[in-house]
């Protein structure tokens, strides 16, 4: 039954630049969340967020009548920037806003990217629409927007009361790992100071107490074999003893488990980390790696793809082959592998091939593409054709020829 007394208010939602904050009968409990500024000075977290973001922001972004605004969308800044910036603020905070500014027809002309910690959210009598109130760093006042006018780019919403309209970022998962790693790193640095410092111990035959003759004798043994003087003959007084410290084996199997945690980060953002430090397996293939991360990159693209949908009214893909593939190589290999099957006609391949250009500066006429007809209609029979023996060098190096 429902509750007559229930009073539905609007309600500030949080924007994942800030920890969340939790009501826990009587008190109020912060969430444990990572600050996306630190946690982007972690070296393997850089790596994979600059890697994610650089990746998807290389691809082409087909929108159809908004085909114009995707390929230049934001003033003073290219395109490429603009959606890396978008990205790193969806990877770090799990939210990304951007304001779609619209001209007199309603229509929108440009985008402009917003700070997360510069946004806002409320949540309206009756969950109507949700508003998002700017605070600009400029000039320009306060403005409060409605969601069909900002680009609200999520990951991973929970669900949950406080969290169903806004996402999180996959830090909140490693707040152990990057803690444990941090006080790893802590120990390691603390443990070299005071293993490689001081590196020689000189004994002398005679208790000294005096820290000034001990100063001298430090700078006496320094000044004698050190400088000009380093690599001769050394002369120790009698019953001196000269001994250097090693490093210590705990110290040096430390250093080797400061890198515990970069699987864990990986895993937490779905990226093999084989693709990211170059030491897969013996058993996987670059081409295995590639197609994994390439299925891993799809997580971060669909949020991307639905939002513009939803709010230009149009549909809009993301082409992460020109991403991934750079050197065309993999598509290259489907088309042949297409054509040899027979599922694409020489014309089919060539077109696809021109499209895409893929080999940049090919040229193709009716003759080529009756030739390799011939040519393919033949191999698939299991002869050679007339071209292929007729003036052509066999496998000896000679040139053979149809006629005696």
């Amino acid at each position: 039954m429902i509750n007559p007394l229930r009073i539905l208010r609007q309600r500030t939602l949080p924007n994942g630049a800030s920890p969340l904050l939790v009501f826990n009968g009587n008190k109020i409990v912060t969430s444990q969340v990572i600050d996306a500024d630190k946690a982007f000075k972690n070296s393997d977290v850089f790596a994979i967020v600059f890697r994610i973001s650089s990746d998807i922001a290389s691809c082409s972004f087909n929108g159809q009548q908004y085909q114009t605004l995707l390929n230049n969308p934001f003033k003073l800044m290219n395109p490429y920037a603009g959606w890396q910036g978008v990205m790193i603020q969806l990877l770090l905070h799990g939210n990304a806003y951007v304001i779609i500014h619209r001209d007199n027809n309603n229509k929108a002309s440009w985008l402009e990217r917003i700070p997360t910690d510069d946004v806002e959210l409320t949540l309206l009598d009756n969950a109507e629409d949700i508003t998002y109130t700017v605070h600009f760093q400029d000039e320009r006042e306060d403005k409060t927007y409605p969601s069909a006018d900002i680009l609200h780019f999520k990951l991973v919403a929970p669900g949950s009361d406080a969290e169903q309209y806004t996402g999180v970022s996959p830090l909140i998962s490693l707040a152990q790992e990057l803690g444990i790693q941090n006080n790893s790193k802590k120990l390691t640095l603390a443990s070299l100071i005071h293993a490689l410092a001081p590196t020689n111990v000189y004994e002398t035959p005679n208790a000294i107490t005096d820290p000034e003759d001990k100063e001298k004798i430090r700078q006496a043994f320094e000044k004698a074999n050190t400088g000009a003087n380093a690599g001769r003959l050394m002369v120790m007084d009698a019953g001196a003893k000269l001994s250097t410290l090693d490093v210590s084996p705990n110290v040096a199997k430390l250093l080797d488990d400061t890198t515990f945690a970069q699987t864990q980060i990986a895993k937490a953002f779905g990226i093999p980390d084989s693709y990211l430090n170059g030491q897969g397996d013996q058993q996987s293939s670059i081409e295995m790696i590639r197609s994994l991360y390439q299925n891993a990159l799809t997580m971060y693209i669909r949020p991307i793809e639905s939002e513009l949908t939803y709010k230009l009214g149009a549909p809009v893909k993301l082409d992460v082959t020109s991403a991934i593939d750079v050197d065309h190589q993999n598509e290259l290999n489907n088309i042949n592998n297409l054509a040899k099957s027979g599922m694409l006609t020489p014309r089919q391949a060539f077109s696809l091939m021109l499209a895409n250009d893929i080999l940049p500066g090919l040229t193709v006429t009716d003759e080529d593409i009756e030739l390799l007809n011939k040519r393919s209609s033949t191999a698939m029979k299991g002869g050679g054709t007339e071209d292929e023996n007729n003036g052509r060098p066999d496998n000896s190096g000679n040139q053979s020829n149809s006629q005696t």
